[in-house]
């Protein structure tokens, strides 16, 4: 996974993020800049870190999986997407916004709920060689895409955050369904590239 393959990697995972972001600007009415900053950090941490721990369980099993590596990266990454595109498609029933979502608690359990998939995603990153940075380290790799899934995360949670102060539309659904689409058509390239090596 290279840099640019590794953005789009973070943007479609962000999109959770962004749509919650989108939803909390729309029930913000006088919200703070720091505390709006405070929401997206967490949003951003969480779901930049949960990738990590995925990658670490997955690491350590990789002699298992390496044969099939390929195929399970793409079936996660399928998952992924599709669970996106489904979750676009359903009705919002806005539990998640029920109390102050600014609230440090409900923040964090935001920022956790928004990010499991994150945490899938990190295990199907474990299965394909990283070159974000050059170096061998696939640690020093992982840590590097680590900070910019979070950097992503935070930016798209703040424009979120912004849009949803400005905008009473349906852009967190539509913006799901992007997301889930840009997960499936990475998995398609991650089988695609293997198979060409065939």
């Amino acid at each position: 996974m290279d840099f640019i393959t590794l953005l789009l990697f973070a943007v479609g995972l962000c999109f959770d993020s962004f749509a919650v972001s989108l939803s909390c600007g729309m029930s913000c009415c006088a919200c703070t800049r720091r505390r709006m900053f405070r929401f997206a950090a967490i949003l951003g941490l969480c779901q930049g870190l949960t990738p990590l721990a995925g990658w670490a369980v997955a690491t350590n099993f990789r002699t298992v999986i390496e044969a099939y590596d390929h195929w399970i990266a793409f079936v996660w990454l399928l998952f992924l997407g599709g669970k996106l595109i489904w979750e676009s498609c359903g009705e919002e029933d806005g539990e998640h916004l029920k109390g102050n979502p600014f609230a440090l608690g409900r923040n964090v359990m935001l920022g956790i709920a928004t990010s499991i998939d994150a945490l899938v995603a990190g295990i199907a990153m474990a299965l394909l060689p990283l070159t974000i940075v050059p170096s061998d380290s696939q640690l020093l790799n992982m840590l590097a895409a680590v900070f910019i899934i979070a950097l992503v995360t935070l930016v798209s949670s703040l424009t979120g955050l912004y849009l949803g102060r400005r905008s009473r539309g349906k852009l967190g659904e539509r913006a799901e369904l992007i997301g889930g689409i840009i997960l499936i058509l990475i998995g398609i390239k991650v089988l695609a590239e293997h198979l060409s090596e065939v």
